[in-house]
């Protein structure tokens, strides 16, 4: 008896669940980690995020905060998927005496859109959002509107910044 209890707790001690999720079946499917061990389940971590850092005519977010994984490119503003699965993708454009719409591209393809007039004298920001299937290898960035270039800058000063960011969710 003494035995199973000092076993017991030497268990409670150094091993704990990492995570859990219930099956359908009632059950629970459990990761365990040894204290000071790696866990057997380890995820890949893709994210990036990137700032345009002058008004700028063109959108090519040149500033790279993160980039886990290495798909972005602050020379051209595009991210190339290093691995397949679902993605979030966020950016934001600031704007002042101006008015802009953007488009996410995947592949060539419109994905989504924002749009904002700010008027004379007035300064405002418009973000998108979006989640996709990405394959590995496919190309993702922001651009001005294929049909509607829009006119005035895109403004990036210490008051806030454009941001193009994304991450792989699984």
């Amino acid at each position: 008896m003494l035995t199973s209890v000092i076993l017991v707790c030497f268990a409670n001690i150094y091993v704990y669940a990492e995570n859990s999720c219930q099956r359908k079946d009632g059950g629970y499917d459990v990761t365990i980690n040894v204290r000071g061990q790696p866990s057997k389940e380890i995820r890949e971590v893709i994210a990036f995020h990137a700032y345009i850092s002058k008004d700028a005519d063109r959108l090519v977010f040149d500033v790279t905060k993160a980039n886990q994984g290495n798909g972005y490119n602050s020379n051209t503003g595009v991210f190339t998927c290093p691995k397949t699965g679902m993605y979030v993708f966020v950016w934001v454009i600031r704007m002042v005496t101006a008015e802009h719409s953007t488009e996410l591209m995947i592949n060539n393809s419109v994905f989504g859109s924002t749009f904002l007039r700010a008027k004379k004298g007035d300064d405002g920001s418009v973000s998108g959002t979006a989640i996709a299937h990405v394959s590995k290898g496919d190309t993702v960035y922001v651009r001005n509107h294929s049909a509607y270039a829009g006119d005035g800058r895109i403004l990036s000063n210490l008051h806030g910044k454009p941001t193009f960011s994304g991450w792989l969710l699984q």
